[in-house]
């Protein structure tokens, strides 16, 4: 898209940035004025962008369509959207009777989602709102590497990052606001790599109020603009202002570490019921009131080292490992290492949606490593071997630099490709597979039967469940999970027993279900394919 005159797309000299050794941006090139005037939208990016959100729009739906979530997080963030669009405060009790989910965890930047569920009080908006973030985050992923690398490259690069399997896991796990990271943290990098750092440190700001964790993130940015620009300065024909990138960083590193502690020692715990960060627990010898150990952490660390090493595997290959020659990289570390770190196995693996941020980091750590290579200066290690001269410098180099003048020929030649090949080739192994089965598309019978069972409860009454439920009856009542303890005697119980989650289905539901109220007494009115709904006795 035009730019100030300039083309933000493309492979020539007037759409790309003067770059020195290290590929990083030092201000854009200009762009004569007999070159100025109208350049036609590069739609592309968004054309990429739309089949992505299509593509996860459609299998997160039909999903719920299904009633078959993955997990209770869905209910929980449909009712705590419910409550900010109705200016309360985000009480969830499918979380916990009474829980104020800022006693959880520390996501103030759902409430965006709030105006368009009181336009359309619906589990789906949240839906929606999952895949348009994820969509978008491949904007920028996109220009970017067009812009660094040529329009192809830039192209195959964006397609392969939007179907990569860390977003396809976040999209399966229904709804997480981990979701707003992705694009915030995709913008933010994309502006570090063109070396705009005010624009890299205004999309890293909100990422604090995205989850506690994620000002570690932040900070991590901060140190690495820090890092970066003060080795930038100390290169032959480098600018030396950096004032710009040093000050930015340490607001950075200041705003994120803050708000962690902040959100961790003081917000969670005011709101909490036990007054405590009850996450603290997963930290091993690191929770508090434990014996710290060096060599405990380090024990902790490598423990189920076997999944936490293919877990790390599949991290890097999306971008082909190439990731690995960007300093960018580093970012995705505090995340990572407070992961493998923690002492709950459901952090270390491939499922669920931990790995989102750090798939968005790693394609923008993989666009920066493939443009510094094509932009180092010639004779350094990292040129390009092209023509007798680099075969030359190869062979003086002996084993060593021909074995790097030809994996970094590779890189340059091909690596947005093997990004691209990496990424179909995964596809049939995580839940884009879906897209082909038949079976994602089908509704049955049952859901009829729920959807008639859910029915009978009238708006903004009690009621008790089970979890394939919770969302639809959570966006118009206040509903609570049948699997928590202290849950009051709700106005009304609705009860799939074909799915209830309790292993064996009880054989006789309306004797189950008065065994777990033996204070009140419930009617039946509705049953019809293993579904039940209860009223209490005295309910209108």
């Amino acid at each position: 898209m035009p730019e100030n005159g300039r083309e933000s797309g493309g492979g020539d000299a007037r759409g790309a940035t003067q770059a020195g050794p290290a590929g990083w941006p030092s201000g854009p090139l200009r762009v004569p004025a007999r070159h100025r005037g109208f350049r036609p939208a590069w739609w592309a990016p968004w054309l990429i962008a739309g089949l992505v959100f299509a593509v996860y729009f459609a299998l997160s739906l039909f999903r719920y369509l299904q009633l078959n979530p993955s997990s209770w997080d869905l209910g929980i963030f449909t009712e705590q959207v419910r409550q900010y669009a109705h200016l309360h405060a985000p009480v969830a009790d499918i979380r916990g009777p009474g829980l104020n989910l800022l006693g959880d965890h520390f996501s103030p930047i759902v409430a965006l989602i709030a105006p368009f569920f009181a336009i359309a009080p619906s589990p789906v908006v949240l839906l929606a709102a999952q895949a348009a973030l994820t969509a978008v985050s491949v904007v920028p992923v996109t220009w970017v590497a067009a812009e660094k690398l040529g329009r192809r490259p830039g192209l195959a690069i964006g397609l392969a990052y939007g179907l990569s399997w860390g977003l396809q896991q976040m999209i399966d796990f229904d709804f997480h606001e981990i979701a707003f990271a992705v694009p915030l943290l995709a913008f933010s990098l994309a502006a570090l790599i063109r070396g705009r750092y005010r624009p890299a440190v205004a999309w890293a700001l909100p990422l604090v109020f995205v989850k506690e964790d994620q000002g570690f993130t932040v900070a991590a940015i901060g140190v690495l603009m820090i890092v970066t620009a003060l080795w930038q300065a100390d290169q032959p024909g480098r600018p030396r202002s950096t004032r710009a990138a040093v000050i930015g960083g340490q607001f950075l590193m200041v705003w994120g570490i803050a708000w962690s502690l902040l959100a961790i020692m003081v917000i969670i715990p005011h709101f909490n019921p036990a007054h405590h960060y009850q996450y603290w627990d997963d930290g091993g010898t690191l929770s508090p009131g434990h014996h710290f150990s060096a060599a405990g952490s380090v024990a902790q660390f490598f423990t189920a080292w076997p999944t936490k090493l293919q877990t790390t595997l599949l991290l890097l290959l999306p971008t082909a490992f190439i990731a690995l020659w960007s300093p960018l990289s580093l970012i995705a570390l505090p995340s990572v290492v407070l992961r493998f770190l923690a002492t709950t196995t459901n952090f270390w693996g491939t499922q669920y949606h931990y790995n989102a941020t750090a798939m968005t980091i790693l394609f923008l750590a993989a666009v920066d490593a493939i443009a510094r290579l094509r932009t180092a200066q010639p004779g350094s290690s990292a040129a390009p071997a092209s023509g007798g001269a680099a075969a030359g410098r190869a062979t003086a180099a002996g084993p060593a630099g021909a074995w790097r003048a030809a994996v970094t020929s590779t890189i340059e030649q091909h690596g947005a490709a093997a990004m691209l090949a990496i990424a179909v080739a995964l596809i049939f192994q995580f839940p884009l597979s879906g897209l082909w089965q038949p079976s994602t598309y089908r509704i049955g019978t049952r859901v009829a039967d729920a959807r008639a069972a859910m029915a009978r409860v009238p708006d903004g009454a009690t009621v008790t469940t089970t979890l394939g439920l919770l969302a639809p009856l959570g966006a118009r009542t206040d509903t609570f999970w049948i699997g928590n303890a202290g849950n009051p005697d709700t106005s009304y119980i609705v009860f799939d027993g074909t799915n209830s989650g309790y292993v064996p289905e009880p054989a006789d539901i309306p004797a189950f279900v008065a065994s777990q109220h033996p204070r009140v007494r419930y009617q039946v009115i509705y049953d019809a394919g293993g579904i039940y709904v209860f009223r209490r006795a005295g309910t209108p």
